[in-house]
């Protein structure tokens, strides 16, 4: 069967598309769906598996005698049969390897005990950089969007709540990737540190125990920008730009938050200061 590379981002807006536009540049690399980054498997939004699943059928089973200990089990047998799902189903060959990304974070030790042989990169981005773009995303339009949905978005936009909430949601996003321990599984990095950087992509394509080259690395380095909404100064873009876009001078990869004003800065090291130097985004709060 096919190997697997797995990357889980921080949460919406943390880099899961550069990644996964960068893997697609590697000839030994497959993504779902094939040469694009959009595609997320999202195998354990949460603990259905085993809260509705594994558990409830051992519950109600008699006689079985199935208990935790037959979890792990379980789990590399589900994980299986979803890979033989998708390699069907792409015609994935054999000796491919194969990409998969989710945005979710908080069941990454799900992802662990299914794919044991897996490596695993955990991507996360600076927060304030991540709300503005979570922020921009909730306020998009859409042509089937209701009268009272475009209402409720701009009252979530104008008033505040979703830049609250959105830094509320990377706040509990940061204490968990600052709760993981690299291993030689799992390893962490910055979305920051990996944009046009021959280095950090290189020791990405290590953790990942990809062959790696300089032919590899430039193609890799050169990956378009694909599935970003935004940060295009000459022209606006719609919502959501699936097109590769080559020319990368058109985006702003990092410090978006640098026009914030006073109060917008207060609320944020309010709400998330902290993590932002637990994650060593900032050394203090006198940004």
């Amino acid at each position: 069967m096919s190997k697997v590379i797995i990357l889980l981002g921080q949460r919406v807006r943390s880099g899961t598309n550069f990644v996964g536009s960068t893997m697609a540049m590697h000839p030994d690399v497959v993504t779902l769906p094939p040469n694009k980054s959009l595609g997320e498997f999202n195998l354990f939004y949460d603990n259905a598996i085993i809260d509705n699943v594994f558990i409830k059928v051992a519950q109600k089973s008699f006689g079985l005698e199935v208990s935790v200990k037959e979890q792990d089990g379980f789990l590399k047998l589900y994980g299986a049969s979803w890979l033989q799902l998708l390699i069907k189903k792409y015609a994935i060959k054999e000796d491919q390897i194969i990409f998969i990304k989710s945005p979710v974070i908080h069941t990454i030790n799900l992802w662990e005990k299914t794919f044991p042989e897996s490596q695993i990169a955990v991507i996360y981005r600076d927060g304030r950089d991540n709300v503005i773009s979570s922020v921009k995303a909730s306020n998009d339009n859409r042509n089937w969007h209701t009268f009272s949905i475009k209402l409720k978005k701009r009252w979530n936009y104008y008033s505040g709540r979703s830049f609250i909430n959105h830094t509320k949601d990377w706040v509990v996003t940061a204490n968990k990737v600052a709760s993981i321990a690299n291993t030689k599984q799992v390893q962490k990095f910055k979305y920051e540190d990996l944009n046009n950087s021959e280095e950090n992509i290189e020791k990405l394509l290590q953790h990942f125990k990809l062959r790696c080259n300089a032919d590899i690395l430039n193609a890799c380095l050169q990956a378009p920008v694909v599935g970003s909404s935004f940060g295009i100064d000459t022209k606006k873009m719609a919502k959501p730009n699936w097109t590769p876009e080559t020319d990368k001078s058109k985006f702003k990869f990092s410090n978006k938050w640098n026009h914030w004003k006073f109060f917008k800065k207060a609320v944020f090291k309010y709400l998330a200061g902290k993590e932002l130097i637990v994650l060593e985004y900032e050394k203090d709060n006198k940004w």
